[in-house]
């Protein structure tokens, strides 16, 4: 495993590489780090390169809060990762995102398509927020404000578990917590704009000509099923993991299950 990093608007932008084979590029969600896909990592990387970003303000990328930039955005993110790529030389690759980091994904698709040989959402929609979304977001932005980046995460991220974990794994949500990196205020204000005024993105899934892996939680509340599952029948080519008892955070939660989707799709791409 190696830590490593390149040059993104003027400004450090951190990742870290393993394994060998065809090129996968996995993008963490809001309040999380490159981490999020540690065993996810240790599943794939016998048969793949793995890159693992974390995406700019967060972690090994962590930007000076005097100089955030003012064309903040997920397309600034996706440019962020195409960065990733073409310092790697990377030729094409499967670019899978977690709930932000497939809003990435998506933008990426859009601005980026040559790089792509398939995509992934994991946990993640190509909606754009609703009006109560976005009116919570607000809300969330202002108690971040008022009491910090810190205590609103560790107030909010046990909703993004499934009822099922919280009450016969509590372990695993109170060690997400524990391990939380360091956000400033302005990288998650910053992340809740970005959120708030992505596009509608469902055109990209009706027009790709790659492959598109759906990962999805029964009991996710943040990114719910109900919604996401028509989406799985606009590509040309889709794959569906639908992990029961799971809320949000499928990596955490169903850890066997969710590396087995993720490979499994890797493997049917690169076959």
């Amino acid at each position: 495993m190696a830590n490593l990093s390149l040059e993104f608007d003027n400004r450090q932008m951190g990742y870290q590489k393993t394994g060998s084979g065809p090129a996968v590029i996995l993008l963490h969600g809001f309040g999380e780090d490159h981490r999020i896909f540690n065993s996810t990592v240790s599943a794939l990387e016998k048969k793949y390169t793995i890159y693992t970003p974390d995406l700019p303000g967060t972690g090994m990328s962590v930007i000076n809060t005097n100089s955030f930039p003012s064309n903040f955005s997920i397309e600034y993110l996706a440019d962020s990762t195409a960065a990733l790529i073409e310092h790697e030389k990377i030729e094409n690759c499967v670019v899978l995102g977690h709930s932000m980091g497939g809003y990435t994904t998506m933008a990426l698709a859009i601005k980026y398509p040559q790089y792509l040989k398939a995509f992934g959402l994991l946990h993640s929609t190509a909606l754009p927020d609703t009006p109560v979304k976005i009116e919570n977001r607000t809300r969330g932005i202002s108690f971040i404000e008022k009491f910090g980046a810190t205590t609103f995460l560790e107030t909010t991220i046990p909703n993004l578990f499934g009822t099922h974990t919280k009450k016969t794994n509590p372990g695993v949500v109170l060690d997400f917590i524990q391990a939380l990196p360091h956000f400033s205020n302005e990288a998650l204000i910053a992340y809740y704009h970005a959120m708030m005024a992505r596009p509608n993105l469902t055109g990209v899934l009706t027009t790709t000509t790659v492959p598109v892996l759906f990962v999805l939680g029964d009991q996710d509340i943040a990114v719910a099923l109900e919604d996401t599952l028509p989406q799985t029948k606009m590509p040309n080519s889709a794959y569906l993991y639908v992990l029961e008892n799971c809320g949000h955070m499928g990596m955490l939660e169903h850890p066997v299950l969710f590396n087995k989707a993720v490979l499994d799709f890797l493997d049917k791409v690169n076959a």
